[in-house]
């Protein structure tokens, strides 16, 4: 029975031990991608806005690719361009063709990581088409489409990081002018009626 007890004592004290390690060992890092502004109310008279891609890239999650898709979740505005930032990466173009997508220009062997500081990706113009607020969703998460997700460096074939992505919102608002005439359109009718 001591015996017995002996092993059972020796089998808690490595798993704690063992939990212990784990507790300790540092987590696996995460790439971290924003918008920047990440919420911003725009004049309808201005016609567009832009909005950057931003990653913040620990070292531990070096890259040597990116792609992602943009969603619009509203109708207030439509996406009318993008440019990936060149020379940093090489622009690439991934099967639903939205050009959110570059490559490590260097010689091979050779990854980009940022983190603290976060790296542009790539600038994505809007045309602001109505009244109101779209949300602007980032993902990578189209199984159709390999040229998806954060490549990592060295790669074990497909090996992507983890990543978290930051949503944002572009809210069009009317222009000064029509708001004004509005205003006093207000103002009239309020004083007509006493």
């Amino acid at each position: 029975m001591l015996q017995r007890r002996k092993g059972v004592i020796g089998v808690v004290a490595t798993a704690l031990v063992a939990m212990i390690l784990l507790a300790a060992s540092p987590a696996k890092a995460t790439v971290v991608v924003s918008l920047s502004p990440a919420n911003q109310s725009v004049d309808i008279s201005d016609g567009t806005a832009t909005v950057d891609i931003i990653a913040v890239i620990p070292q531990s999650d070096a890259i040597v690719s990116w792609g992602l898709d943009i969603n619009l979740l509203g109708t207030s505005v439509s996406v009318s361009g993008s440019a990936v930032n060149e020379p940093t990466w090489t622009a690439a173009t991934g099967v639903d063709g939205d050009g959110l997508a570059g490559l490590v220009p260097a010689p091979p062997g050779t990854a980009i990581w940022s983190d603290p500081v976060a790296i542009l990706l790539a600038t994505v113009t809007f045309s602001l088409d109505s009244l109101g607020v779209t949300d602007l969703t980032l993902s990578d998460d189209n199984p159709a489409d390999l040229s998806e997700g954060f490549a990592l460096d060295p790669p074990p074939i497909g090996a992507f990081a983890d990543v978290i992505y930051v949503p944002g919102s572009i809210t069009v608002t009317p222009e000064p002018a029509s708001l004004a005439l509005l205003l006093l359109g207000g103002v009239a009718c309020v004083s007509r009626r006493r």
